[in-house]
């Protein structure tokens, strides 16, 4: 008796789920946790001060002020406002045709937009170096990466150590910060998880699987969070590298809040952008 099977069967249907997961990443946590300013200028401008060098203070009793310590002024730092901005254009007749997982096509991209515009930004806080631009030149922020430079250390081919992370960490101390926060690529999160002295594991009470991933490290220094942070270290980067930093002295600055603007129509499409302006 002749059966009908599916295998050759062209008149199927699709089994087509009707969501859509879009699996690009979206960490950004310096965006997130880093505190937020205002910017009012292109370049962005704030004052640094030092404290004079501890020493023995002792002063007789009844005695006048002698004001032998000089006062310094502070130092003015700066950086540079960058337009981070994702353009999409939808034309009309993809927008009225039925779709899998969303309905209208520019409401889509739309939220996509949104979600790039933060992972570029992300992206340029840790990674940008600095560029004033010109007419034909786009303004560059500095990134946190560019901006260390006291304790920059380069362990190209090195496999770090938990000797190695509290040298890099006694270090910043020595120099007057303290670390709180450390980002790392993927190699050394592991490497990090894998450290047994001083690492701290986190487990639901609710959640029984086994937990591998080192979140704080505390060291003769204090406690460290832990990030695994994807732009720290990327394709063709000679060496992978440890950004130690301390969360309060770092801020956002935003220029221009990232918003939708529609653009005029030309045609049969529909056209806009995300579009903001901010620096570090």
């Amino acid at each position: 008796m002749a059966q009908a099977f599916t295998y050759d069967d062209s008149a199927r249907r699709e089994s087509l789920l009707d969501i859509i997961t879009n699996i690009d990443p979206t960490e950004t946590q310096l965006m997130t946790g880093l505190g937020q300013s205002k910017a009012t200028n292109i370049l962005h401008e704030f004052p640094v001060d030092t404290l004079k060098v501890p020493g023995l203070n002792t002063n007789v009793e009844g005695g006048d002020a002698t004001y032998s310590v000089a006062r310094t002024n502070p130092s003015r730092k700066n950086n540079i406002c960058q337009i981070v901005r994702i353009d999409f254009n939808v034309t009309d007749t993809e927008r009225e045709v039925n779709h899998a997982g969303f309905q209208d096509r520019y409401a889509y991209e739309l939220n996509k937009a949104m979600t790039e515009w933060k992972n570029d930004s992300e992206f340029s806080l840790m990674r940008a170096a600095v560029a004033s631009g010109n007419d034909s030149t786009a303004r560059q922020m500095n990134g946190v990466k560019s901006f260390i430079a006291t304790n920059l250390t380069a362990p190209s081919g090195v496999s770090l150590s938990e000797k190695m992370l509290n040298d890099y960490v006694n270090n910043a101390w020595t120099s007057g910060g303290n670390v709180d926060e450390i980002y790392v690529g993927a190699t050394l999160k592991r490497r990090i998880s894998s450290f047994t002295a001083n690492a701290t594991k986190f487990e639901a009470n609710d959640d029984r699987r086994l937990v591998n991933a080192v979140d704080v490290y505390e060291s003769d220094f204090g406690v460290h969070k832990l990030f695994k942070h994807r732009y720290v270290t990327t394709s063709g980067d000679t060496n992978l590298d440890i950004v130690g930093i301390e969360n309060a002295r770092w801020y956002v600055a935003y220029l221009r809040e990232p918003k939708h603007v529609p653009l005029a129509k030309t045609g049969s499409a529909t056209k806009g952008m995300i579009e903001g302006e901010l620096t570090l």
